[in-house]
Formats: C-alpha cells, sequence, structure tokens
C-alpha cells in the first residue's frame, strides 16, 4: 500500500513538474511574441517601412523640449510611438527644436524627420521648376543657382542617405540610385534648405504621382516601378514629340523582347549620359567602356538616365503595339522615322543623312 502510494506521489509530481515546464515555455513564447511584435512595430515607426502617405505642416512659434516634440508629432499623426521615438532623440543627443515652420510626412523615417526640425534655413521661399528629362545632377546645379542647397550636397545625399520610400524598397545603394525618382515638377524650397528635406519632396511628389492605378498596371504586366522609370527616362530623352512616346516606348520593348536578335539596345541617350549631350556621337565614343553604352553592353543599363515626366512613364507602362525595331531622328521635323527591318533602317538613315 505504502508502495502504491509512493507511485501516485511520484507520478502526480511529473505531471506537476510537466505542467510547470510547459507553463514556463509557454510564457517564454508568448512573451516572445510580445517583444518580437513590439521590435517590429517599432522599427517599422523608427524607419517607416509601411506607413501610409501623410503629409503636414507645423509651425512652432517657440523653442520646444524632446518631450513637446514627440507629443506634437504624435498628435498630428508623424510618428506613432511616442517612447520609440524619444529613445531616438536620446541617441541623437537632440535638446531642444527651434521656431520655424516644416513640412513633415509619415512615410520619413526618424533621421528624415529630425534632419528636417533641425534644418538651417531662412524664411525666403523660391520657386524653382525642375523640367522634364532633368538628370541628378542638372537637379543639383540647379537647386545650387536657386540658393536651395549646395549642389555637392544634392549629389552626395541622393546617392549615400538611405530614404526609406516604397518605391525605393528594392533599389540597391548605388550611385545613381535616385535617377528617375526625383519627379519633374514646380516646387517650393527655403533659401538653404535641409537637402533631406528637399529630396524627401521630390521623391513624396513621385510616390503620389505614381498612383494606385499604375503599380497595379504595372504589377499585371509583369514588371516593377524600377524597370518602368529605367524605360520611361530613355523614352524621356528619346522622344521628342509626346504623340512618339509610346511608338519609342514599343520599339524599346520589341527589342528587349526579341533578344536574340538585339542583344543590344543601341541608344545615343545612354552613353550620352555618360559623355554629355552632343549633337553626334563620336567612334571613340562608341568605344567608350561603360555600362551606360548600349552600343557595347546588352540590354538595359543599370539605372535611369533622367528623371522623366508623367507622360513618359505612362508610356512605359502602355507602350504601343507596333512591329518597329528601328528609329531615326528627322533633322527637318524633329521627329523620327521608324522601320521594321534592317534595310528599311538603312534606307532611312541615307534619306535622313541628305536632309
Amino acid at each position: 500500500m505504502a508502495q502504491k502510494r509512493k507511485r501516485q506521489s511520484s507520478f502526480v509530481a511529473a505531471v506537476t513538474e510537466f505542467c510547470n515546464t510547459v507553463g514556463y515555455v509557454l510564457f517564454v513564447i508568448g512573451l516572445s511574441l510580445v517583444i518580437s511584435t513590439f521590435i517590429i512595430v517599432s522599427a517599422n515607426d523608427a524607419l517607416a517601412l509601411v506607413k501610409q502617405d501623410n503629409e503636414v505642416t507645423i509651425t512652432l512659434q517657440d523653442k520646444m523640449t524632446p518631450a513637446e516634440m514627440t507629443d506634437l508629432l504624435k498628435e498630428v499623426g508623424v510618428i506613432n510611438h511616442k517612447a520609440v521615438f524619444r529613445l531616438f532623440l536620446i541617441f541623437k543627443d537632440v535638446s531642444s527644436f527651434e521656431k520655424g515652420t516644416f513640412e513633415l510626412n509619415s512615410n520619413m523615417d526618424y533621421g528624415q524627420i529630425v534632419s528636417t526640425l533641425k534644418r538651417t534655413r531662412t524664411g525666403s521661399v523660391v520657386r524653382v521648376t525642375i523640367p522634364e528629362g532633368y538628370t541628378i545632377k542638372q537637379i543639383a546645379q540647379l537647386m545650387e543657382d536657386s540658393q536651395v542647397c549646395s549642389a555637392d550636397d544634392f549629389v552626395r545625399t541622393a546617392n549615400t542617405y538611405a530614404f526609406a520610400h516604397e518605391v525605393l524598397k528594392e533599389v540597391p545603394m548605388e550611385e545613381n540610385r535616385l535617377e528617375g525618382y526625383l519627379f519633374p515638377d514646380t516646387y517650393d524650397f527655403y533659401v538653404n534648405e535641409n537637402t533631406v528635406s528637399v529630396i524627401n519632396k521630390m521623391l513624396n511628389n513621385f510616390e503620389r504621382k505614381y498612383t494606385e492605378a499604375m503599380r497595379e498596371l504595372t504589377a499585371e504586366n509583369g514588371q516593377t516601378i524600377a524597370e518602368i522609370v529605367l524605360i520611361a527616362s530613355l523614352v524621356e530623352k528619346e522622344a521628342q514629340w509626346d504623340s512618339e512616346r509610346t511608338v519609342i516606348a514599343g520599339v524599346i520593348y520589341n527589342r528587349l523582347k526579341a533578344k536574340d536578335r538585339f542583344p543590344k539596345l543601341q541608344i545615343d541617350a545612354t552613353l550620352m549620359y555618360v559623355t554629355g549631350h552632343k549633337d553626334a556621337l563620336t567612334v571613340e565614343d562608341l568605344a567608350i567602356d561603360s555600362p551606360y553604352n548600349t552600343y557595347t553592353h546588352n540590354g538595359l543599363p543599370p539605372t535611369a538616365i533622367c528623371n522623366p515626366g508623367l507622360p513618359s512613364i505612362l508610356a512605359a507602362i502602355s507602350p504601343e503595339k507596333n512591329s518597329y525595331y528601328y528609329y531615326v531622328a528627322n533633322p527637318e521635323t524633329g521627329g523620327h522615322v521608324f522601320s521594321k527591318t534592317l534595310s528599311e533602317h538603312n534606307a532611312n538613315v541615307a534619306k535622313m543623312n541628305k536632309k
């Protein structure tokens, strides 16, 4: 009888120990889920990985403490987690915010937010129009000429700052990475505005202009926004007439699809991205060893070659379905003459050279 009670006692102890172990494991798992969820949510807020576009303008009449600024940003919907933002301010050793008017967006990461709030600028506003087809370097010089920011700082920031916009998620951190995403438009900037803020306005504008319907059509076509931007930049530089944009886009796609027959796009504009604009490329130019030389390298160049406007982007999304593989500039009209075969193209080239 005593032996039986001993076995029962051992069994009860084993069951109790098992339950305690299971309870501890469940507790650890639950705690891990809570911690991991907090980390994911906090990282999303800090890095702006998946946040809705919400542009706000705030005006500070007096200097603000970090705590006051955190409360304000939470109130206007720029940040979601005050504690995480406060920790970021402590890490960055931010002690105060000066008065002024600032444009912010919830899709900015914490670094962009603080950089914008800490910028040194005057109260003067300048209106700057960025033409369609400008490159990053041309936009940078335009910003310097307009006293918005220095050209060198603009290019350096564009190449090295980790902007957190959704359209850039799959764009590698490399030189010219923002080429194509600085949307050509008319902007109001402050004199001596923070460069991150300047570029952020252009990127925000791009994300607004590339509508949900355009994104859906891009995905339906099995393409990425990066591919569309790159091809749109070629269209922007090659087309002289609006009516030609979809036709030229069709030619580019035709050659890309027939890569066995046309491994090289042979587009002058891609090489001129390296050489600078010329009326005609030389034999030496055509031999330049550059990934932007589509006479010597197969397929598309590594990045866009300019910042295209909306018509070129739409042409890249919905090109004309044609059978053209060649085109040559018509010096009389400013447009192009298109052809389906090499013999037709050579005849057109000879004809255009006589004009």
